[in-house]
């Protein structure tokens, strides 16, 4: 079995980054909402456009989170 992209945290809820995968998609997240909202500030729908993007990021930690992944933060 593969090893989870995301695992719990140490301390506190949640999930955080349990491989390089798991790096990589928070690293692609982050930058798609820098882009998202510098690139189209004036356009009315933006926040839509990163509500999506929060949701595809959910999805993911969700469908490779591993409740035995030994988080290195």
């Amino acid at each position: 079995m593969k090893r989870g992209w995301f695992g719990p945290k140490r301390l506190g809820w949640g999930a955080s980054p349990a491989s390089w995968e798991g790096w990589a998609s928070t690293g692609v997240f982050i930058l798609a909402m820098l882009l998202t909202g510098n690139l189209l500030r004036d356009v009315s729908w933006v926040w839509a456009l990163m509500l999506a993007e929060i949701a595809v990021f959910l999805a993911v930690i969700l469908l490779t989170y591993d409740k035995n992944a030994r988080t290195s933060v």
